[in-house]
């Protein structure tokens, strides 16, 4: 037999009771497994048939079965459910789920509540982020090849972080099979905007393998400057100031600049895979087994873009009648072709080992790797310096980034029927998540003309500005373990299981961001013109005295780095729990109990150019955050019937500030591109959490569920717009609101369509709607009284008044959607040989950025997402799938005031897949 559950039951058992039904994965004993474990040759030929005439329904069976199983409110997808769709990553699996909405393509909003309200765990396990902008991690970059299940666990209970608003979201990888197993697969795909030419460079040798060869890295001959230099000499300094010609030469020459960029025809998109494992029988009542994993995906993606910034009414009048709106207008603005090359690999390798069907020990180790690779080439209207048919600008911006993270995780399942059927769990595991962004560079150009025709294109001739590279590093480390021990205890018309256990949790950051400026100023006019960059700034110029402003080249380079910058942070959380499972006379489940967690914080700025902490003593004391505090939960579950059951669960929670939220340094939003900063002052976000829902399972995997939720939110942390002076980018700040609710109802079903004849019988329709509404109140009111809100923004402004920042004082949450759409039709052939899936998913309009000084919030847009995916199975070994996604070909939008703020053109693309079992 194989590793499929904590029991490891084959899922044919019959269960004895409710209470089995319930537990059955908590409580082994050998009076149960012996009989599960007597099943004869003719019963598995069995199960395999009917898996091959319902694909659908025996996975979305049993995936209902484990939900209905649960104590406490929770939805979960299956690894073939997740092969329906054709997503291709956790991030976009989990926008199937009732009630979730994706962010950004990498973050999942849970009723609402934006991804800072929600955990994350692989295998049940904390993990780090190799995001700078959030300790959350990015859900995209978890592959569906690796993936068994997803389980978002909506209802608070004691052995779950308490870090618990939306929900825990759990990434449960694939385990140990039941028999041999080996699988090949490759696939290939296009998107429609990909027969445009986008504009693209050379690069490092081993681009192919999502790695940086050196290339764009920080020479070490600047680093090394920076290293040594005075904190207010930067790159000029290193004691023995003034810098020679010469010396100058060499730090600018070491730099990566040949970066054209080129027009380029992308190529198609390819992936590959392999997948072996097996499983054997050793001496005596034991047995090994093994899983391993290889994946490869390079892609490509050409897209029309727009970004404004800084909404206003200065400079409207010239500009072109469809970005005016109202007499507003963005003071700048981005339009133009971005290019963007991904590579995503990945490796898993998991080893199982049991013993004496009570005895289990499971190493799991993955490692998880992708890259983003981009460059757009737009025109740059800025309502300051633009001057249409004169003076205009364009703008270059590479990117080149690398996430990375590897897991290895160990855990152990021990159960003993001779003591009373009690158990014992335990986990440790250790992750270590990483990113690079070496070398990334933004450049304006000037476009000269003369009676409208363009005569010559220069780096642009303002004193002020500047050729920007950032060199980022990001390393996030964190460690994970936990116990638990339960015991039953069968008494007559009661079953009930006590559990107690400890969680405890690390994990420390460091970060670094060295900007690095060429200002244009310090480069002789001449030199200033051409457009490609490695034609201004090629080996010849670079080398040559001419080029600089100065005969010494001072000033050709400045160091952007400022305190805080490069910072060191830490989180620890101890925690404990208590909790107990009744049924009683097999018609109510009672489940709950208490968890208790110790939680702190630091994020500690670093002084520019020096390895010292910009602050000390009391001002460190003052950054730490540190709380601890119970946290209750009640699940009440009453069973009409063996299908029918309604559920109540009330608890309460907390959402603490991010390592980023209580830092005063800026980061870029990647969405946005808006400029970011927390407040020291952050407090944390005090949950009350209610859950009601009715469910129904009926016969052949049919369901029913409507369920309605409640939360009361003391303190929300929300983002709010700072006003900015001149063209400087936009300013959002993290700030606690006064208080907060969120309220809705979600109704899911599955349901075959044999109701209306035998023709349709091999059709199914399955969808879920979630309806909600929510309010937040930020504090911000002309009174004699100063909110906690008002503090914090007066605190972020260094100013005395903080009136008419802030548009609505009352609105709904960031990222909240009042519905939430997914509809699914799905077909199965009676020879299994053909299935094709219908989906359909959409989310109304949500709040981005909050509005400032009158102006609105700014939403994104619904985007309605229409997938087809069809899959022939040429024999039980193999399949091909086609899929075509965005068949309506909708494009991201985010605006305000009716203008555009972002506008992203996604293309229809297109994928034809392999994969052949051995």
């Amino acid at each position: 037999m194989g590793f499929n559950s904590r029991t490891l039951l084959p899922q044919t058992s019959t269960k004895k009771s409710l209470l089995h039904l319930a537990i059955l994965s908590s409580l082994m004993t050998s009076a149960v497994l012996a009989p599960a474990y007597a099943q004869s040759d003719e019963d598995e030929a069995i199960e395999e048939v009917v898996t091959t005439g319902t694909r659908l329904k025996g996975s979305a069976t049993a995936v209902l079965q484990e939900r209905q199983n649960q104590a406490f409110v929770a939805d979960i997808l299956g690894a073939d459910q997740i092969s329906r769709t054709g997503d291709s990553d956790a991030a976009g699996a989990l926008r199937r789920v009732t009630g979730l909405t994706l962010v950004d393509g990498k973050f999942i909003y849970v009723r609402g509540l934006g991804e800072r309200y929600s955990s994350t765990q692989l295998n049940g396990m904390g993990v780090p982020s190799p995001d700078p902008t959030r300790s959350v991690v990015p859900l995209d970059l978890f592959p569906a090849d690796i993936i068994e299940s997803l389980s978002v666990q909506k209802s608070f209970s004691p052995d779950m972080p308490a870090h618990f608003g939306g929900g825990n979201v759990n990434i449960r990888t694939k385990t140990i099979p039941d028999d041999f197993v080996f699988k090949l697969s490759g696939s290939i795909g296009s998107n429609t905007n990909n027969s445009d030419d986008g504009f693209f460079y050379s690069g490092g040798g081993q681009d192919w393998s999502g790695r940086d060869d050196g290339t764009r890295a920080l020479p070490s001959i600047i680093y090394n400057n920076l290293e040594t230099a005075q904190s207010d000499d930067g790159i000029e300094g290193s004691g023995r100031f003034p810098l020679t010609l010469n010396e100058r030469k060499a730090l600018l020459s070491s730099m990566y600049w040949d970066i054209g960029p080129d027009e380029k025809s992308v190529g198609p998109d390819f992936g590959l895979g392999v997948t072996l494992g097996d499983v054997y029988a050793l001496s005596g009542e034991s047995e090994i087994g093994f899983l391993s994993t290889l994946s490869y995906d390079n892609s490509w993606k050409v897209e029309e873009q727009f970004n404004g910034t800084n909404l206003g009414t200065v400079g409207c009048s010239d500009l072109a009648p469809e970005n005016v709106n109202n007499g507003k207008c963005f003071a700048q603005s981005f339009d133009g072709i971005s290019t963007e090359q991904n590579v995503n690999w990945s490796g898993m390798f998991n080893v199982g080992y049991k013993y004496n069907n009570n005895h289990r020990i499971d190493i799991t180790n993955v490692l998880l790797h992708d890259m983003r690779d981009r460059v757009r080439v737009r025109d740059f209207v800025d309502v300051n310096e633009t001057i249409f048919g004169t003076t205009e600008l364009s703008r270059i911006d590479m990117l080149f980034e690398e996430r990375r993270m590897n897991s290895n995780q160990i855990k152990g399942t021990h159960n003993f029927p001779q003591l009373e059927n009690t158990y014992f769990d335990w986990y440790y595991g250790t992750s270590r998540a990483r990113r690079q962004q070496p070398g990334s560079l933004d450049l304006v150009y000037q476009l000269n003309f003369e009676n409208g025709v363009l005569e010559s294109q220069q780096l642009q001739d303002v004193s002020a500005t500047a050729v920007q590279r950032d060199f980022q590093t990001l390393r996030d480390v964190s460690d994970s373990l936990g116990w638990n021990f339960g015991y039953p205890l069968y008494l007559k018309d009661l079953e009930l299981e006590f559990k107690v256990g400890g969680d405890f949790f690390e994990k420390a950051r460091t970060a670094d961001n060295i900007s690095i400026t060429v200002p244009h100023r310090a480069i002789a006019d001449d030199f200033t013109f051409g457009n490609r960059v490695n034609e201004i700034f090629s080996p010849e110029n670079l080398q040559n005295d001419d080029f600089y402003n100065s005969a010494t080249g001072s000033g050709i380079l400045e160091s952007g780095v400022a305190d805080g910058d490069k910072y060191a942070a830490g989180t620890k959380i101890d925690a404990y729990y208590i909790m107990a499972d009744a049924f009683i006379n097999n018609l109510w489940r009672v489940s709950g109990g208490v968890r208790w967690e110790d939680f702190r914080q630091i994020s500690v700025p670093f002084s520019a150019h020096a390895n010292t902490f910009s602050v000390e003593g009391e001002e460190i004391r003052d950054i730490a955050f540190q709380e601890d505090d119970f946290f209750p939960s009640l699940a009440l579950t009453y069973l009409m019937s063996e299908e029918m059951q309604f559920r109540l669960n009330v608890s309460q929670t907390a959402i603490r500030p991010d390592l980023r939220d209580i830092s005063t340094t800026f980061f870029i939003d990647p969405l946005t591109e808006f400029l970011v900063r927390g407040s020291p002052l952050l407090q944390s976000s005090k949950l009350d959490n209610f859950d009601f829902r009715w469910e129904w399972y009926m016969a052949n995997g049919n369901n029913l569920s409507v369920a309605v939720f409640y939360k009361d939110i003391e303190t929300p942390i929300e983002l709010v717009e700072l006003g900015t002076v001149g063209g400087a980018a936009p300013n959002l700040l993290t700030a606690n609101g006064e208080s907060g609710e969120l309220y809705g109802i979600e109704m899911e079903f599955l349901q075959d369509l044999l109701f209306l004849g035998d023709n349709f019988s091999n059709f199914y329709v399955s969808g879920n709607l979630t309806l909600s509404d929510s309010e937040v109140t930020l504090g911000a009111v002309d009174d004699d009284e100063i909110s906690l809100f008002e503090r914090q923004v007066l605190d972020a402004l260094n100013a005395t008044s903080a009136s008419n920042i802030v548009t609505n004082n009352q609105r709904r949450l960031v990222g909240h959607s009042e519905w939430v759409a997914n509809l699914q039709l799905g077909y199965d052939s009676d020879n299994g040989e053909h299935s094709a899936t219908l989906v359909y998913n959409a989310f109304g309009p949500r709040i981005i950025v909050p509005g400032t000084r009158g102006n609105q919030d700014a939403e994104e847009e619904t985007f309605h997402s229409v997938d087809m995916i069809y899959t022939y199975f040429p024999d039980f070994n193999s399949s091909i799938k086609f899929s075509v996604k965005n068949l309506l070909n909708q494009d991201k939008q985010i605006t305000q005031e009716g203008l555009d703020l972002l506008f992203e053109e996604e293309g229809i693309s297109f994928s034809l897949s392999y994969s052949r079992d051995f």
